[in-house]
Protein backbone atom coordinates (compact mmCIF):
# COMPACT_ATOMS: atom_id res chain seq x y z
CA UNK A 1 0.00 0.00 0.00
CA UNK A 2 1.49 3.20 -1.16
CA UNK A 3 0.63 6.48 2.09
CA UNK A 4 -2.35 5.37 3.82
CA UNK A 5 -3.69 7.44 6.08
CA UNK A 6 -6.70 7.83 8.37
CA UNK A 7 -9.97 9.64 8.30
CA UNK A 8 -12.04 10.25 11.54
CA UNK A 9 -15.47 11.57 10.25
CA UNK A 10 -17.47 12.31 13.42
CA UNK A 11 -21.48 12.01 14.13
CA UNK A 12 -21.94 15.80 13.13
CA UNK A 13 -21.66 15.36 9.32
CA UNK A 14 -24.45 12.68 9.51
CA UNK A 15 -21.80 9.50 9.74
CA UNK A 16 -22.40 6.69 11.94
CA UNK A 17 -20.76 6.68 15.05
CA UNK A 18 -20.99 2.66 15.25
CA UNK A 19 -17.93 2.77 11.89
CA UNK A 20 -14.84 2.45 12.19
CA UNK A 21 -12.48 4.76 10.87
CA UNK A 22 -11.98 5.24 7.30
CA UNK A 23 -8.55 4.29 5.92
CA UNK A 24 -7.68 5.69 2.76
CA UNK A 25 -4.83 4.35 0.49
CA UNK A 26 -3.61 6.24 -3.02
CA UNK A 27 -1.79 4.21 -5.31
CA UNK A 28 0.56 5.60 -8.34
CA UNK A 29 -1.27 2.56 -10.81
CA UNK A 30 -4.76 2.49 -9.61
CA UNK A 31 -6.86 4.25 -11.60
CA UNK A 32 -10.84 4.69 -10.01
CA UNK A 33 -11.55 5.21 -7.02
CA UNK A 34 -12.90 2.21 -4.66
CA UNK A 35 -14.56 1.02 -1.55
CA UNK A 36 -13.81 -1.68 0.12
CA UNK A 37 -15.77 -3.05 3.41
CA UNK A 38 -14.35 -5.79 5.92
CA UNK A 39 -15.63 -6.81 9.58
CA UNK A 40 -13.75 -3.98 11.22
CA UNK A 41 -12.26 -1.65 8.50
CA UNK A 42 -13.30 0.14 5.67
CA UNK A 43 -10.76 0.90 3.16
CA UNK A 44 -11.14 3.68 0.43
CA UNK A 45 -8.18 3.51 -2.36
CA UNK A 46 -7.46 5.68 -5.06
CA UNK A 47 -5.31 7.01 -7.64
CA UNK A 48 -2.37 9.06 -6.48
CA UNK A 49 -2.78 11.88 -8.06
CA UNK A 50 -6.26 12.51 -6.92
CA UNK A 51 -6.40 15.19 -4.05
CA UNK A 52 -8.14 14.01 -0.64
CA UNK A 53 -10.53 16.54 -0.65
CA UNK A 54 -11.83 14.40 -4.05
CA UNK A 55 -11.47 11.40 -1.88
CA UNK A 56 -13.57 12.82 0.93
CA UNK A 57 -16.30 14.04 -1.05
CA UNK A 58 -15.85 10.60 -2.95
CA UNK A 59 -16.79 9.16 0.73
CA UNK A 60 -19.57 11.52 1.67
CA UNK A 61 -21.32 10.36 -1.85
CA UNK A 62 -21.13 6.49 -0.82
CA UNK A 63 -22.01 7.14 2.86
CA UNK A 64 -25.30 5.03 2.69
CA UNK A 65 -23.73 2.67 0.53
CA UNK A 66 -21.03 2.42 3.10
CA UNK A 67 -23.22 2.28 6.18
CA UNK A 68 -25.50 -0.14 4.73
CA UNK A 69 -22.77 -2.34 3.81
CA UNK A 70 -20.84 -1.93 7.05
CA UNK A 71 -24.00 -3.11 8.99
CA UNK A 72 -24.59 -6.09 6.53
CA UNK A 73 -20.86 -7.29 6.85
CA UNK A 74 -21.46 -6.68 11.17
CA UNK A 75 -25.02 -8.72 11.05
CA UNK A 76 -22.85 -11.28 9.00
CA UNK A 77 -19.97 -11.47 11.05
CA UNK A 78 -22.24 -11.83 13.99
CA UNK A 79 -24.39 -14.69 13.15
CA UNK A 80 -21.26 -16.43 11.86
CA UNK A 81 -19.92 -16.19 15.76
CA UNK A 82 -23.49 -17.42 17.11
CA UNK A 83 -23.09 -20.62 14.50
CA UNK A 84 -19.51 -21.58 15.43
CA UNK A 85 -20.60 -21.64 19.30
CA UNK A 86 -24.09 -23.58 18.33
CA UNK A 87 -21.61 -26.37 15.78
CA UNK A 88 -18.54 -26.10 18.21
CA UNK A 89 -17.03 -30.37 18.73
CA UNK A 90 -17.92 -31.25 15.15
CA UNK A 91 -16.95 -30.73 11.35
CA UNK A 92 -18.87 -30.74 8.11
CA UNK A 93 -18.30 -32.89 5.79
CA UNK A 94 -20.67 -33.76 2.32
CA UNK A 95 -23.31 -31.16 4.11
CA UNK A 96 -23.54 -32.81 7.32
CA UNK A 97 -22.34 -32.08 10.60
CA UNK A 98 -20.58 -34.62 12.27
CA UNK A 99 -18.95 -35.07 15.99
CA UNK A 100 -15.46 -35.21 16.70
CA UNK A 101 -14.99 -37.90 19.40
CA UNK A 102 -12.28 -38.09 21.16
CA UNK A 103 -9.87 -41.37 21.71
CA UNK A 104 -6.28 -41.38 23.36
CA UNK A 105 -4.37 -43.67 21.85
CA UNK A 106 -1.10 -44.40 24.18
CA UNK A 107 2.14 -43.68 21.83
CA UNK A 108 0.37 -42.76 19.11
CA UNK A 109 3.34 -40.67 17.55
CA UNK A 110 1.01 -37.24 15.86
CA UNK A 111 -2.72 -37.10 16.44
CA UNK A 112 -4.59 -37.86 13.54
CA UNK A 113 -8.62 -37.21 12.43
CA UNK A 114 -10.41 -40.22 11.22
CA UNK A 115 -13.31 -40.68 9.71
CA UNK A 116 -16.16 -43.44 11.25
CA UNK A 117 -19.68 -43.82 10.07
CA UNK A 118 -21.14 -41.31 11.85
CA UNK A 119 -18.44 -39.69 13.56
CA UNK A 120 -14.66 -38.13 13.27
CA UNK A 121 -12.50 -39.75 15.79
CA UNK A 122 -9.43 -37.22 17.23
CA UNK A 123 -7.25 -40.12 18.01
CA UNK A 124 -4.16 -38.11 20.27
CA UNK A 125 -1.51 -39.63 22.44
CA UNK A 126 -2.78 -38.73 26.38
CA UNK A 127 0.49 -38.01 27.64
CA UNK A 128 1.22 -35.32 25.70
CA UNK A 129 -1.89 -33.42 26.99
CA UNK A 130 -1.51 -30.98 29.43
CA UNK A 131 -3.64 -32.34 32.90
CA UNK A 132 -6.93 -31.74 33.15
CA UNK A 133 -6.90 -30.05 29.31
CA UNK A 134 -9.80 -31.05 26.63
CA UNK A 135 -8.07 -32.50 23.77
CA UNK A 136 -9.06 -30.41 20.40
CA UNK A 137 -7.65 -30.93 16.95
CA UNK A 138 -5.95 -27.39 15.94
CA UNK A 139 -6.65 -26.08 12.95
CA UNK A 140 -3.56 -27.27 10.86
CA UNK A 141 -5.01 -31.11 11.96
CA UNK A 142 -8.23 -29.96 10.63
CA UNK A 143 -7.04 -28.38 7.42
CA UNK A 144 -4.93 -31.72 6.55
CA UNK A 145 -7.84 -33.78 7.42
CA UNK A 146 -9.95 -32.08 4.69
CA UNK A 147 -7.21 -31.56 2.25
CA UNK A 148 -6.38 -35.10 2.18
CA UNK A 149 -9.80 -36.36 2.08
CA UNK A 150 -10.17 -33.63 -1.37
CA UNK A 151 -7.02 -35.12 -2.89
CA UNK A 152 -9.21 -38.68 -3.01
CA UNK A 153 -13.05 -37.62 -3.51
CA UNK A 154 -12.49 -34.57 -5.74
CA UNK A 155 -10.40 -36.45 -8.07
CA UNK A 156 -13.21 -39.48 -8.34
CA UNK A 157 -15.87 -36.63 -9.12
CA UNK A 158 -13.99 -34.69 -11.71
CA UNK A 159 -12.28 -38.18 -13.48
CA UNK A 160 -16.52 -39.53 -13.61
CA UNK A 161 -17.47 -35.94 -15.39
CA UNK A 162 -14.68 -35.31 -17.53
CA UNK A 163 -15.50 -39.10 -18.92
CA UNK A 164 -19.13 -38.24 -19.34
CA UNK A 165 -18.69 -34.37 -21.25
CA UNK A 166 -16.88 -33.63 -24.48
CA UNK A 167 -14.47 -31.17 -22.38
CA UNK A 168 -10.90 -31.98 -22.60
CA UNK A 169 -9.20 -30.26 -19.64
CA UNK A 170 -5.70 -30.24 -19.82
CA UNK A 171 -4.90 -30.37 -15.76
CA UNK A 172 -6.27 -30.47 -12.64
CA UNK A 173 -5.42 -29.47 -9.20
CA UNK A 174 -7.18 -28.88 -5.72
CA UNK A 175 -6.31 -25.60 -4.46
CA UNK A 176 -6.64 -23.17 -1.30
CA UNK A 177 -8.51 -20.84 -2.98
CA UNK A 178 -9.96 -18.05 -0.49
CA UNK A 179 -13.00 -16.86 -2.29
CA UNK A 180 -13.25 -19.03 -4.87
CA UNK A 181 -15.48 -22.52 -5.33
CA UNK A 182 -12.80 -23.12 -8.17
CA UNK A 183 -11.17 -22.50 -11.51
CA UNK A 184 -10.78 -22.52 -15.39
CA UNK A 185 -7.40 -20.94 -16.56
CA UNK A 186 -6.67 -19.92 -20.19
CA UNK A 187 -4.51 -23.16 -20.69
CA UNK A 188 -7.17 -25.49 -19.44
CA UNK A 189 -6.21 -26.04 -15.66
CA UNK A 190 -9.58 -26.90 -14.01
CA UNK A 191 -9.36 -26.14 -10.40
CA UNK A 192 -11.31 -26.98 -7.42
CA UNK A 193 -11.11 -25.69 -3.52
CA UNK A 194 -10.64 -28.51 -1.20
CA UNK A 195 -13.38 -26.67 0.88
CA UNK A 196 -15.89 -28.93 -1.41
CA UNK A 197 -15.39 -31.64 0.47
CA UNK A 198 -17.70 -30.01 2.94
CA UNK A 199 -20.19 -29.61 0.32
CA UNK A 200 -22.94 -32.11 -0.84
CA UNK A 201 -21.93 -34.43 -4.21
CA UNK A 202 -24.43 -32.43 -6.10
CA UNK A 203 -22.40 -29.08 -5.61
CA UNK A 204 -19.34 -30.62 -6.57
CA UNK A 205 -20.57 -32.05 -9.58
CA UNK A 206 -22.31 -28.60 -9.90
CA UNK A 207 -18.67 -26.74 -9.60
CA UNK A 208 -16.97 -29.31 -11.83
CA UNK A 209 -19.04 -28.98 -14.45
CA UNK A 210 -19.22 -25.66 -14.59
CA UNK A 211 -15.34 -25.33 -15.01
CA UNK A 212 -15.56 -27.77 -17.65
CA UNK A 213 -17.98 -25.59 -19.25
CA UNK A 214 -15.61 -22.55 -19.72
CA UNK A 215 -12.97 -24.61 -21.22
CA UNK A 216 -15.86 -23.62 -24.34
CA UNK A 217 -16.63 -20.77 -23.10
CA UNK A 218 -13.99 -18.87 -21.03
CA UNK A 219 -16.92 -15.89 -20.09
CA UNK A 220 -19.80 -16.05 -18.51
CA UNK A 221 -22.09 -14.92 -21.73
CA UNK A 222 -25.17 -16.50 -22.36
CA UNK A 223 -24.12 -19.14 -24.19
CA UNK A 224 -22.01 -20.14 -21.27
CA UNK A 225 -24.74 -20.70 -18.71
CA UNK A 226 -27.05 -22.48 -21.49
CA UNK A 227 -24.31 -24.57 -21.83
CA UNK A 228 -24.15 -25.21 -18.09
CA UNK A 229 -27.45 -25.72 -18.06
CA UNK A 230 -27.23 -28.12 -20.90
CA UNK A 231 -25.24 -30.34 -18.46
CA UNK A 232 -26.68 -29.45 -14.91
CA UNK A 233 -30.80 -28.13 -15.70
CA UNK A 234 -30.57 -27.96 -11.80
CA UNK A 235 -28.96 -24.79 -11.92
CA UNK A 236 -31.04 -22.41 -9.80
CA UNK A 237 -31.49 -24.87 -6.71
CA UNK A 238 -27.60 -25.10 -6.52
CA UNK A 239 -27.19 -21.63 -6.53
CA UNK A 240 -30.04 -21.12 -3.43
CA UNK A 241 -27.87 -23.51 -1.73
CA UNK A 242 -24.46 -22.00 -2.37
CA UNK A 243 -25.72 -18.33 -1.25
CA UNK A 244 -26.93 -19.62 1.83
CA UNK A 245 -23.74 -21.73 2.99
CA UNK A 246 -20.78 -20.09 1.54
CA UNK A 247 -20.09 -18.15 4.70
CA UNK A 248 -20.14 -21.01 6.87
CA UNK A 249 -17.86 -23.30 4.22
CA UNK A 250 -15.40 -20.44 3.78
CA UNK A 251 -15.30 -19.67 7.62
CA UNK A 252 -13.44 -23.01 8.81
CA UNK A 253 -14.88 -24.45 11.09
Amino acid sequence: MDNPYIINLDCASGWDTDLPPVTVVQRKRQRTMRIRIKSQAIVVSGPSAVSRSRLLRFIREKQDWIEKSFRRQRDRMERLELLKKQVNGTLLLRGVRKPICDFPVPGLRKPRLVEHDHAIVYQFNPLSQPEHHTPVPDSDLVSSFYRNLARRELQKHYLRWTEQLPFRPSRFSIRNQRTKWGSCSSRGTISLNWRLVKCPAFIIDYIIIHELCHLRHFNHSRAFWSTVKYYYPGIKETKTWIRENTDEIFADF
